[in-house]
């Protein structure tokens, strides 16, 4: 088969989906939209939704045709049997359809639940085209399923193990895991952001590092021990340098992500392939992905969480083995290969 897949390049998920697909013997071939844009592009569009609808729709037809025209010559020239898109990747439902008179199957990976993603308002008109969703939080699932839309299951991709990796106990700066909490991720402006806060507020009696966007400045006012924690980062952070704090890390917070009901941030998977232990504020789609094991680090309430850092640091071969045993799971349940199956009966 010949695979196309529609993914952000700087996101893992990407690299998970390629290592999939491959494990079955498929010809994959990357595609991202954002390789032909004009940084003015990228700017205006993050700012249209300000503005009245009449003024976006003209917007849209130069932006959304912009990609779309560039994606149809691409699958001209490829003529994929697959297409697997992360999310919506800016296509429009006129593109799916001239994909589906010409017998390819659409596969959606949802990285954000689609009724609550500003990115496209065809986030749910594109999901009709699908011959398969894979959606990585039962909530969304059953939510979608109530639209009509029934070819959908419940799905992780494997981390992978190129991306993030223990750096090695011989290399004595990463063995030492010399930060015991390590936060990155950015802030939001509403109440969310407010939450974020509040969740790592309990962490700040350990040794916390906060790596995040400027935003995070606002809640200081509620939170003002976060303050002398937080270094700001104007700009992402490569896989590579992630990994590497990842490696120096004992524990990685994990709050619940606004769009993410049931399911668990990408983060949980990242550390622990870094052989970091995430501490999680409980969702309910733990019990699906790790089941058997019963001594997951999550917290129902975030009273709960200083005394569990507390725990794990002074513990360090309960750590070490939490994350040993997580990660054996995780990686033999969702493996490529195992991955591959499941979709592949699920067509």
């Amino acid at each position: 088969m010949k695979v196309v897949l529609l993914f952000p390049k700087r996101y893992s998920v990407a690299k998970s989906a390629e290592d999939t697909f491959e494990s079955m013997g498929d010809d994959v071939l990357s595609l991202d939209y954002r390789t032909i844009l004009k940084k003015y592009d990228t700017a205006l569009n993050t700012q249209m939704f300000r503005l009245p609808f009449n003024i976006r729709q003209i917007w849209e037809k130069y932006y959304f045709g912009k990609i779309n025209d560039w994606y149809i010559n691409q699958f001209e020239a490829i003529k994929p049997d697959i297409i697997v898109i992360y999310n919506n990747e800016m296509l429009l439902p006129s593109t799916l359809k001239w994909l589906k008179e010409r017998n390819t199957r659409i596969i959606f990976f949802l990285g954000d639940n689609p009724l609550y993603t500003f990115t496209s308002r065809y986030n749910l008109a594109v999901l009709d085209y699908a011959d398969l969703i894979l959606s990585p939080d039962s909530f969304w699932e059953s939510q979608l399923k109530k639209t009509g839309l029934h070819k959908i299951i419940h799905f992780m991709f494997s981390t992978p193990n190129n991306m993030y990796y223990q750096i090695g106990n011989d290399n004595e700066s990463y063995a030492s895991r010399s930060i015991e909490v390590l936060y990155v991720g950015i802030s939001y402006n509403d109440s969310w952001g407010y939450k974020k806060a509040k969740f790592l507020s309990h962490f700040t009696n350990s040794k916390l590092q906060l790596h995040g966007n400027r935003t995070w400045k606002k809640w200081f006012e509620f939170f003002p021990e976060l303050e002398k924690h937080f270094i700001e980062k104007e700009s992402f952070i490569k896989t590579e340098k992630l990994n590497h704090l990842y490696n120096r890390a004992k524990i990685i917070p994990v709050d619940g992500n606004p769009g993410l009901m049931h399911g668990l941030h990408l983060r949980v998977f990242e550390s622990l392939g870094s052989g970091a232990l995430p501490l999680m504020e409980w969702q309910d789609d733990l019990g699906f992905l790790f089941e058997g094991y019963n001594e997951l680090p999550a917290v129902h309430s975030y009273s709960e969480i200083p005394e569990l850092v507390d725990y794990y640091l002074k513990n360090e071969d309960i750590r070490s083995k939490t994350v040993e045993s997580m990660k054996k799971i995780y990686n033999e349940k969702f493996s490529p290969i195992e991955n591959g199956k499941i979709i592949y009966n699920s067509l």
